[in-house]
């Protein structure tokens, strides 16, 4: 077996290795083909029908989704925020793609910064509420940094939100433009992550939480809808391997989330092997459907983690990403470091 790839026909079937512009995945170079295509038309006709679907893909993941908050940003700094025909998140990656969508990306990622790492949002000795989502949706989306729902609801992109329904174990992902909440609700239920908030939200009359047990970023969601070119952000390494959970944390998750719902520690337990099947799709060592192509953006040591709090990390973190997005779509910068959006161009 080759290092590089195995092919059939021409279409490369698993990849060891990123692409020259440094994105792992399945054909990756169509899909930035096919995004600079779009991005370099006039706007009068940019979302005229150019026989592509394009999706993008966001994974979250807590004080970790600064880190393709940072791969949003760079995209909207480039102009491209209504140019995805889809865009789907998981946990902290749907506000980051809610920002994007509402054209309020620079504003979106400094929530990471100077509104999350701190001991109000996150308090290890705060049992009942380790995460304050709460605070974070009425004090930061909702006050002073209030997410535009107007503006929102305005993009080209359809929101595709990820979350789990407690009570049955079921995975979901919810189209924002037929839901009947609030984008402010769905939002709420994406971050309300399992022990450490464990607050479920109300979603069509379902108990819903965070979506990355069962769905740790929406990639097969995006295929089985239509997507043909799908982007991804991932705040993980190429190389990250889901880790099988501790005793300690399966009696806590037994005993404050699951309640006696078997589907829903069924699909706890699972939760590793999942993940191992999503990551296989986006980064090529599994072959999507014939006609579908993948390219993936991962992050790079030395990241961060979950519950980083560190908000130099964090910044860091962020640009880096946010400058590997960039150059896996050819575009060419000056001393951008999150900003501002003139120093980054695409050009053709």
């Amino acid at each position: 077996m080759s290092a590089a790839a195995i092919h059939s026909g021409d279409r490369a079937i698993f990849s060891s290795q990123p692409s020259p512009r440094g994105v792992y995945g399945t054909d990756p170079d169509r899909v930035i083909d096919a995004v600079r295509h779009r991005a370099l038309r006039p706007l009068t006709c940019r979302n005229a029908a150019d026989g592509r679907r394009l999706g993008l893909v966001i994974e979250g993941g807590g004080m970790r989704g600064s880190t393709s908050a940072g791969g949003a940003l760079a995209l909207a700094h480039l102009g491209l925020s209504g140019l995805f025909d889809d865009v789907y998140a998981t946990s902290a990656g749907v506000m980051n793609a809610a920002y994007y969508l509402s054209r309020q990306e620079d504003i979106g990622i400094t929530i990471y910064f100077d509104d999350l790492a701190n001991r109000t949002f996150y308090n290890p000795w705060r049992g009942w509420k380790v995460l304050d989502v709460d605070y974070v949706m009425e004090d930061v989306v909702k006050g002073r940094k209030r997410l535009d729902l107007d503006r929102l609801r305005q993009s080209h992109s359809r929101f595709h939100v990820a979350m789990l329904d407690r009570s049955t174990g079921e995975s979901l992902v919810i189209n924002t433009g037929l839901a009947k909440e609030s984008t402010y609700t769905l939002l709420h239920a994406a971050l309300s992550v399992p022990v450490l908030y464990n607050r479920p939200v109300m979603v069509g009359g379902r108990p819903c939480m965070d979506g990355g047990l069962g769905i740790p970023f929406p990639l097969r969601h995006a295929i089985a809808d239509g997507c043909t070119d799908i982007l991804v952000l991932l705040s993980h390494p190429v190389a990250y391997v889901e880790s099988e959970y501790a005793l300690w944390q399966d009696i806590l998750f037994h005993t404050m989330c699951a309640r006696g719902s078997a589907g829903t520690w069924r699909t706890y337990r699972d939760h590793a092997k999942v993940s191992i099947q999503y990551r296989d799709l986006a980064i090529g060592r599994t072959p999507p459907p014939a006609g579908v192509n993948i390219a993936t953006v991962c992050t790079e040591p030395p990241f961060v983690g979950s519950l980083t709090i560190d908000r130099e990390a964090l910044m860091k973190a962020s640009a880096d990403f946010g400058r590997r997005t960039l150059a896996a779509l050819g575009a060419t910068w000056a001393d951008w470091n999150l900003g501002p959006a003139s120093a980054a161009r695409l050009t053709s």
